[in-house]
């Protein structure tokens, strides 16, 4: 495609195999010939980054013996080290694996007990050495520092607690950042913080204490929108001892009300702080929040799905640590950014360990019957792409029964399973057969993916491992799935979408002041040739918000992906269904944004499909909140914005959405 200017860059996917998706292989080059660099300024960066730092306080303020990774010892005082400093990494290569035993977080010991009566719960974010099954080169246990989420009388853990309740009965919760030291001053964060960026920023202070923190409900539905946990809810501990927090972002709100109308789902949450998220997962502030219900009960009392010692939720994070034990996290990189702050963003995370439940590579021993499987991807950017590895190197196939949102209509078989950030899925997978074998879950996803660098067999290419050792409970009958799984709920809607209102949004990569790499979300033109227009292209978090739609109405989101990656997009407090993916070429045109023009966003224009549109994969049929969008492609979603409220729409890659790869929307 010829271009027009020498702003304007033509979006040509390279090397498309038969899916449509793109090949790029050098994500640098490519990038440099798709939007220009902007001039570095530093001043115009932190001018920017200061923009929303609102302080606004809110009115109305979540095997059977084996524990989720809690506390081993006291509090050690919180060194960083100096900036430029080399760490020494713990050999994830070298290191034991599949030797730790799996929490089971439906366990007793792993859910949380309610606080006050039956339907409330408090719950205490605090700091804590925990024993996950680290060990140095010596085989000596390592003590490693965490956040966690804990009750009065439940300690913390990490990763939590899980939660375990009924559709349609409500539950309070509320959140309290304890993150204090043994005097009651406010702790500094474990991990550097880049004051850079557009975050949290508690009271302009622009350090590492006060640590912000706020809990996201990652898929809930709920009436009451200010129980979201959006990244300007958050909040820092009461150091000062007001009753109230000493610093509150302009969304603040506390308890949330969970009201839990719908249907049986694998929900979780994670800490959503304005761009300190990333970070503060990595300290392992995530948990499960699972809703049951009657659909599900006539299914698991039939014996069509496997349930109690026999389903096992299973949470996936990647992780780097130390030779010490303490969790690491990448902050500079001279070759990428040799003119960055000496601590700096960077734009993806990829670590070298594998944490299944907050245990590095684990074995969980298991009966030769079916077992369900909850899987959750909590990694900051990995992909994942499963398989379940016999010692002969052969996959032990499996089916899908449901997505994020709960139960499709027909499970679907499979023999590997990709898997974005946010993304769960519900499996079933059959153990018969197997007695006294070993299975290893497999991964063989490229990072970043789908055409980055191949992930490493010995470190990331391993998950854990289930051990075919138990003997055959006779007195509880293997589950057999059944044809059909909504008996109760009836068969998921049609999709319809003859006169249903589209929209039209972009992914892109650009750069900030410094010349960092800086993903972004935007909008597209919807007139004839997609001209360049300001009410259009790339937008910051803090631009005015763009996505504006009545309660009660239904959209079709076309997501175009000009980027060389995949993206997991997420949108809050809504459900929605996947309609199809189409691969397109456009030109993309400069945007000078923020301060001086310093950043550089664009314009996604000259839009033309370049094949035919393929539908949801088979097992991506249920109801969803997250999606991969892949490069070169738009993706299409059909979505029903139930409540009104303010909300926001992000990549999922928690690198991404912490540089500015979040926008928000209101629904009136």
């Amino acid at each position: 495609m010829a271009s027009s200017s020498s702003n304007d860059h033509d979006l040509i996917p390279a090397d498309a195999d038969n899916t449509g998706q793109t090949k790029v292989t050098n994500r640098r080059t490519f990038l440099a010939g798709v939007v220009a660099v902007g001039a570095s300024s530093l001043t115009g960066l932190k001018a920017h980054a200061q923009l929303v730092t609102a302080t606004t306080a809110g009115t109305v303020s979540f095997s059977p013996t084996v524990s989720l990774p809690t506390v081993a010892q006291g509090i050690g005082p919180v060194t960083l080290a100096a900036p430029g400093t080399a760490v020494t990494l713990l050999d994830a290569a070298a290191h034991p694996k599949f030797r730790e035993t799996l929490p089971n977080p439906l366990s007793a010991i792993n859910r949380f007990a309610p606080s006050a009566g039956l339907a409330s719960y408090s719950l205490q974010i605090k700091e804590f050495n925990s024993n996950i099954g680290l060990v140095d080169g010596r085989n000596k246990p390592l003590t490693t520092v965490l956040w966690g989420y804990g009750t009065a009388s439940q300690a913390p853990t990490s990763p939590a607690r899980t939660f375990a309740v009924r559709s349609g009965s409500s539950i309070q919760v509320s959140y309290v950042n304890l993150l204090l030291n043994g005097s009651g001053a406010p702790l500094a964060h474990r991990l550097p913080i880049d004051t850079t960026l557009m975050w949290a920023n508690p009271g302009n202070l622009g350090g590492q204490a006060p640590v912000p923190l706020v809990a996201h409900r990652h898929g809930g539905g709920s009436a009451d929108t200010a129980a979201d946990g959006l990244p300007d809810g958050w909040s820092t501990p009461d150091a000062n001892r007001d009753g109230t927090p000493d610093f509150r972002g302009r969304l603040y709100s506390t308890p949330y009300l969970f009201n839990n109308t719908q249907e049986a789902g694998h929900l979780w949450f994670h800490d959503h702080a304005l761009g300190v998220t990333r970070l503060n997962v990595s300290m392992g502030l995530a948990g499960n929040y699972l809703i049951r219900d009657a659909n599900e009960d006539y299914l698991i009392e039939r014996g069509m799905l496997p349930s109690q010692a026999y389903e096992l939720p299973l949470l996936i994070q990647d992780r780097m640590f130390d030779a010490s034990g303490k969790v690491h996290y990448p902050s500079s990189d001279l070759a990428m950014y040799p003119n960055a702050p000496a601590i700096t963003h960077l734009p993806e995370f990829f670590g070298d360990f594998v944490l299944v439940n907050g245990v590095p590579w684990p074995k969980c021993e298991v009966e030769p019957r079916p077992y369900r499987l909850r899987l959750l991807n909590g990694s900051d950017s990995r992909f994942y792409d499963l398989k379940f590895e016999r010692a002969n190197g052969n996959a032990l196939g499996f089916h899908q029964v449901g997505t994020e949102l709960g139960l499709m209509d027909a499970p679907v078989a499979l023999n590997h399973l990709v898997l974005a950030p946010g993304e769960r899925a519900d499996l079933v997978i059959d153990f018969a057969g197997l007695a006294n074998q070993t299975l290893t879950v497999g991964n063989c996803a490229n990072s970043p993916f789908p055409n980055g660098d191949p992930v490493d067999p010995l470190t990331a290419g391993k998950i854990m491992a289930f051990k075919v050792s138990l003997p055959l409970n006779r007195d509880v009958r293997p589950s057999v799935l059944p044809v059909y799984l909504r008996p109760i709920h009836g068969l998921l809607p049609a999709l319809r979408t003859a006169g249903v209102a589209k929209r039209k949004l972009m992914l892109f990569e650009g750069t900030d002041p410094l010349g960092r790499l800086q993903t972004m979300l935007g909008t597209v033109n919807p007139a004839a040739g997609n001209p360049a227009n300001p009410a259009f292209g790339t937008f910051f978090y803090a631009d005015p918000v763009t996505e504006t739609m009545a309660a009660g109405s239904t959209e079709i989101w076309e997501l175009h992906n000009a980027t060389v990656d995949a993206h997991p997009i997420h949108l809050h407090l809504v459900d929605f269904r996947i309609l199809s993916r189409q691969p397109f070429t456009g030109t993309v045109v400069d945007k000078p944004m923020g301060p001086g023009g310093s950043y550089g966003g664009g314009y996604l224009t000259k839009i033309a499909m370049s094949g035919a549109a393929r539908p949801a994969e088979p097992n991506e049929a249920g109801r969803k909140d997250t999606v991969i969008s892949y490069p070169g492609e738009v993706t299409r979603i059909l979505v029903n914005f139930a409540r009104p409220g303010e909300y926001v729409w992000h990549c999922h890659i928690l690198s991404h959405e912490d540089h500015e790869m979040m926008r928000r929307f209101i629904v009136t």
